[in-house]
This record gives structure tokens, sequence and C-alpha cells, in this order.
């Protein structure tokens, strides 16, 4: 009887043991599964990091040309800064000069201008002195008439200095 009692112990733990081995087989086969996709999905994930690393090399070349051919325009830039600087300069003291050349002209002028009045005033007083020289000499009928055919004379002076303006320039 101890022999079908212990013969039932290890059909009982045979069993268990098979139903456990059976279990085991079915998790190794999940886990050999599991493995092979494990596997699969590093090789697609090291593809994907090598496909990456390609196109980050691409965008530093590509960073590179942009970030030397924006230096290059930056420096293009500045010298064109520097020659419009230079001019801007230059323009400035051709523009004093000028404006020194200017006022010297319009000195001249005036000169020239008051010297002309002097000289029409001049003029103008030796005319009206011929004429009282005339009506006081007593030419009598043929001075009055001669008068009364000429104009009377119009003093140029008085009409100059509303032709005559000053221009000044600011800056």
């Amino acid at each position: 009887m101890i022999s079908y009692l212990a013969d039932g112990i290890l059909m009982i733990a045979l069993i268990v043991t098979s139903v456990w081995v059976m279990k085991m087989n079915n998790r190794l086969q999940k886990l050999r599964d599991n493995h092979f996709e494990f596997r699969r999905v590093m090789e697609q994930t090291n593809q994907a990091l090598e496909g990456i690393e390609v196109s980050i090399d691409e965008i530093n070349v590509r960073g590179q040309q942009v970030l030397n051919a924006l230096g290059r325009r930056i420096d293009e830039a500045r010298d064109i800064v520097t020659d419009i600087d230079k001019m801007t300069r230059e323009v400035r003291g051709q523009q004093k000069e000028l404006r020194l050349e200017m006022v010297a002209f319009q000195e001249a002028i005036g000169k020239e201008c008051n010297n002309q009045i002097g000289i029409l005033k001049k003029i103008s007083e030796a005319a009206n002195e011929a004429v009282r020289k005339e009506a006081s000499t007593g030419q009598g009928a043929s001075a009055a008439g001669a008068s009364a055919e000429r104009p009377p004379f119009y003093r140029i002076e008085d009409q100059l200095p509303s032709m005559l303006r000053r221009v000044n320039l600011k800056s």
C-alpha cells in the first residue's frame, strides 16, 4: 500500500512537473518570439539612427555653408557701410566747401550790386543836376516843352533791394 501511495504522489508530482514544463515551454516560446521581435526592432532602430546621423551630418554641412555665406555677406555689408560712411564724409566736406563758396559769391554779388547802385545814384544825381541847370538857365519855352515830352526819372536804386535776396543755407 505504501507503494500505491508513493506511486500516487510520484504520479501527481509527474503531472504537476509535466504541466509546469509545458507552461515553461510556452513561456520560452514567447520569450524566443519576443527576442526575435526585439532583435528586429533593434535593427530598425539602428537603421533609423544611422539615417538620423546622416541627416545630422547633412544639416551640419549645410549649416556650415549657410554660416560661411552669411559671414561673407556680413563682411560685404561692413565694407559697404564703410564705403557709405567715407562717401558721406566726403559729401559733407564738399557741402561745406560749396556753402563757403556760395557765401563768398553772395558777398561778391552784394558788393557788385552796391557798386552798381552807387554808379546809378551818381548818374541819377547827374541827370537831376542837368535838368535843374537847364531849368535855371532859363531856356524858356523850349525847355518847358522838352521837359513835358521827357519822361520823369525813376530811381533804380529804390527798386533794387526788392530784387536782391540773400539765400541762407541751414544744415
